[in-house]
C-alpha cells in the first residue's frame, strides 16, 4: 500500500490487525477449500471496484514502475504456470488481478467448488473455456502474464508483482524471513512451498538459514521424514537429495 494508490484496500481476516486497509471480520478459513470457496462465492459480496488485485500473505507489489495499463485489458491475469498445457498457463491466483465481470460470471451456480481443487485451478484450467465462451471473460496471455507476476518462473524484466514463499528469499532479507518463518502457524511451515524456500537457501549457501528451518522441522519430523518431505514437493530429484546432504552437514555443524 506505501507503493501503489488504489480506491480501496481490504483485509479479509478472523484476527484483529493493525493496517491502513479496511477490516473485514470473517470466520477463519482453515483449509484450502475454506479459502476457495470464500473467493468464488463469497468476494463478490464485498468488492465494489471494476478490479479486485488478490494479493495473499506470500506476495506483494514489488515494482509499481512495472505496471501496465493493457493488464486492465483482461479479466484475469496471473503469473504463468510453465508445467501445464498451452492454452492454460494463466495462471496464479495468489497474486493477481481480476475483473468485477469475472467476479460475477462464477456466481453462477455452474461453476461448482469441487474437492481438492484450489480456486485458481477451478477458474484457469477446468472453466476457463465456458468462462471465455459464455461470458466471453478474457485471460492474458503468458507474454502479458510474465510482465505481471512470477511464481515458478524467474523474471527476465521488471515484474509489478510476486507470489509464493519460494520466492520470498528474493525480496525480504534473511534475518527477517526467519523471524517470518519461526512465527508462521505449523501448517503453513510444513507446507510444499516452505520446503521449497528451505531448498532455495541451501542452493544459494544460506546455512544460517538452512539451520534455523530445519531446527524447526525437526521438531516435527525425523531426519528421514524431512528427507522425504524435500522429494515430495516434486522439484527434480537431484535437488532435493542435494537439499537433504546439505541439511544433513548444516545439523552435523549445528
Amino acid at each position: 500500500m506505501r507503493q501503489c494508490r488504489f480506491a480501496d484496500a481490504i483485509l479479509f481476516s478472523d484476527k484483529q490487525v493493525s493496517t491502513q486497509a479496511r477490516h473485514i471480520p470473517i470466520s477463519p478459513l482453515k483449509s484450502k477449500g475454506d479459502y476457495s470457496a470464500f473467493i468464488l462465492k463469497e468476494l463478490i459480496q464485498h468488492v465494489r471496484t471494476p478490479w479486485v488485485l488478490i494479493v495473499q500473505w506470500d506476495g506483494y507489489v514489488v515494482d509499481p514502475l512495472a505496471w501496465r495499463e493493457e493488464f486492465l485489458l483482461y479479466d484475469y491475469v496471473g503469473a504463468p504456470w510453465p508445467f501445464h498445457e498451452a492454452g492454460f498457463q494463466v495462471g496464479n491466483g495468489g497474486f493477481s488481478l481480476r475483473s468485477m465481470r469475472l467476479i460475477q460470471a462464477l456466481a453462477d451456480p455452474r461453476f461448482e467448488l469441487l474437492p481438492d481443487v484450489n480456486e485458481d485451478d477451478l477458474i484457469c484450467r477446468l472453466y476457463r473455456t465456458e468462462l471465455e465462451t459464455a461470458f466471453s471473460i478474457r485471460f492474458a496471455p503468458v507474454e502479458i502474464a510474465s510482465r505481471f507476476a512470477c511464481e515458478y518462473t524467474d523474471p527476465q524484466a521488471p515484474i509489478f508483482g510476486f507470489h509464493g514463499a519460494r520466492n520470498l528469499w528474493r525480496h525480504i532479507d534473511d534475518d527477517t524471513m526467519m523471524d517470518i518463518a519461526l512465527a508462521l502457524d505449523i501448517r503453513t511451515f510444513n507446507s510444499s512451498e516452505m520446503r521449497q524456500l528451505l531448498m532455495h537457501y541451501c542452493h544459494l549457501g544460506k546455512f544460517s538459514c538452512v539451520r534455523t528451518m530445519c531446527e524447526r522441522y525437526l521438531q516435527h519430523w525425523s531426519p528421514q521424514q524431512l528427507e522425504e518431505q524435500l522429494y515430495a514437493t516434486g522439484v527434480r530429484e537431484h535437488i532435493a537429495r542435494y537439499s537433504a546432504e546439505i541439511c544433513a552437514r548444516t545439523m552435523e555443524r549445528a
